[in-house]
């Protein structure tokens, strides 16, 4: 247990149990705050840490926005931290589709979206997904210094705020709601967690799921095709956003991921190619 997290221990009466593992084995998130497992009045919590520079700075805001519905519930908020229920046993929907169930999967993260879709509360003063659109202009130099077709960032920036520029009414986003943000509790069913927060149309949300939990899977034309018309199915969202959203998603994603500072590799251009190609 790190010397951060003993103020928030004693602020809102926690025992310290223990650090959840991270999801799928993958190294911590740039600019990720410290989690732990706690407990309280008998009760299993989750305290999450939320440095300045994190995306989740404001997650305790959105998290109050859903309350519960389709998400779990915040107990405790305060600049820097949050304290929120536990999902137990807590297993995410990576092992599902490791297991051959991607369409199951699916369903229940389109049925999770579905809770969490309603009016962004007035005032809602939370970042838009043309400010995140920012990330493309940002990184083009470097990323075209690696190697990257400027042409095919060309194409993936204009789409993107074609796409934000004919949006539906904007709502409050998770921002990343795939198959390891959303954990299963044997009372509450399937509950998303550790939300960004970002304004945009409901058909934005579905970028992140078409391109997780495992990339060598996802980075399948065949694959993505089937998981869109799924969704578009279930939610009633049109097939061509969902898939435009999709290619121009993932190429920011790769776009970030350069601005992290990790190692390209020119197979991440898989998953963009394949989607494009659906366009």
């Amino acid at each position: 247990m790190s010397a951060a997290l003993t103020p928030w221990l004693e602020r809102w009466g926690l025992a310290f149990e223990g650090a959840p593992p991270l999801p799928g084995g993958r190294e911590a998130y740039p600019g990720a705050g410290e989690v732990a497992f706690v407990r309280r009045d008998g009760r299993s919590l989750v305290l999450k840490l939320l440095p300045p520079s994190s995306d989740e700075w404001r997650s305790g805001e959105v998290l109050a926005h859903w309350d519960g519905r389709g998400a779990v519930r915040l107990l405790e908020q305060a600049p820097g931290a949050v304290l929120i229920e536990r999902a137990l046993p807590g297993d995410d929907l990576s092992a599902m589709v490791q297991a051959g169930d991607d369409a199951t999967a699916t369903l229940i993260l389109c049925e999770v979206m579905a809770q969490l879709n309603r009016p962004a509360p007035g005032g809602a003063r939370f970042r838009t997904i043309v400010d995140w659109g920012q990330g493309f202009e940002r990184n083009r130099a470097a990323a075209v210094r690696l190697g990257m077709d400027a042409g095919l960032i060309d194409r993936a920036q204009a789409l993107f705020h074609r796409l934000c520029e004919t949006q539906s009414e904007p709502i409050v986003l998770h921002g990343d709601l795939q198959h390891f943000n959303v954990a299963c509790d044997a009372a509450r069913g399937w509950l998303a967690i550790d939300p960004k927060g970002i304004l945009g149309e409901p058909a934005y949300e579905t970028g992140a799921m078409l391109r997780n939990p495992v990339a060598n899977l996802c980075a399948n034309g065949a694959i993505i095709d089937r998981r869109a018309r799924q969704v578009c199915a279930q939610l009633g969202y049109p097939y061509e956003r969902v898939i435009g959203w999709c290619f121009s998603q993932w190429m920011l994603s790769v776009m970030w991921a350069i601005e992290d500072g990790l190692s390209y590799e020119r197979s991440w251009l898989d998953g963009p190619l394949a989607s494009q190609a659906l366009l």
